[in-house]
């Protein structure tokens, strides 16, 4: 056999394989890459949008959108005296009189110029079964209105617990008109009818203050 031949039989058995194309799983690799994105994208989006606030009761206002800087300031201060309050009332099993809070110095019991500012509001104690509130009535209600913080009562050890709802928590309510009469009951209907409105506070996202409506 020739040379020739040799090499013609020999170039016969070369069978040339050409590489798996790879096109198609890096498609699939990108398509699956991008779903997974995309899930994740939906799922934060989701879970990241602001909770609605809950819808505030006929006799309720927003502390942040329905109260003006004077009233807000002093609705800060009632919220930290009540805390001040109680530890009094647990120390000397009674609750602390106007006189000793504004001895004290404590807001916005204090007078001076900052109370003159914020309503120049003339503090009074009204009790009522299990619950006592220190009545704030506002001097200029134009500038702020009147307050009232609705506390529990000291309960001695062993007691009862009685009373409503509303004896476990401070409350913080407000009179927009000139307050003419001391408030004599204070449970939460009473109130009601004689003007005020319990404020609170709404923990939603995206809510910037506003003008207080009147």
């Amino acid at each position: 056999m020739s040379a020739a031949s040799d090499r013609a039989g020999a170039g016969a058995l070369v069978q040339v394989v050409r590489p798996a194309g790879a096109g198609h799983e890096t498609l699939w690799v990108l398509l699956a890459a991008g779903c997974v994105l995309l899930v994740a994208a939906i799922l934060i989006g989701v879970r990241s949008q602001p909770q609605e606030a809950a819808a505030l009761s006929s006799h309720q206002i927003d502390a942040r959108t329905q109260l003006n800087a004077a009233e807000q300031g002093v609705h800060a201060d009632l919220l930290v005296a009540a805390e001040e309050i109680a530890a009094i009332a647990d120390t000397d099993k009674a609750m602390p009189r106007i006189e000793q809070l504004r001895e004290m110095d404590l807001p916005p019991f204090a007078s001076g110029m900052g109370a003159a500012a914020r309503g120049a509001h003339e503090w009074r104690t009204v009790a009522q079964g299990h619950a006592v509130a220190y009545v704030g009535r506002s001097s200029v209600a134009d500038v702020a209105a009147s307050f009232l913080l609705r506390l529990p009562v000291p309960r001695e050890k062993g007691a009862s617990p009685g009373g409503h709802a509303h004896d476990d928590q401070p409350e913080v309510w407000v009179h927009r008109e000139s307050l003419q009469a001391w408030p004599d009951q204070l449970d939460t209907p009473s109130l009601m009818r004689q003007g005020w409105r319990e404020v609170v506070v709404r923990y939603d996202a995206g809510v910037t203050r506003k003008d207080a409506a009147r």
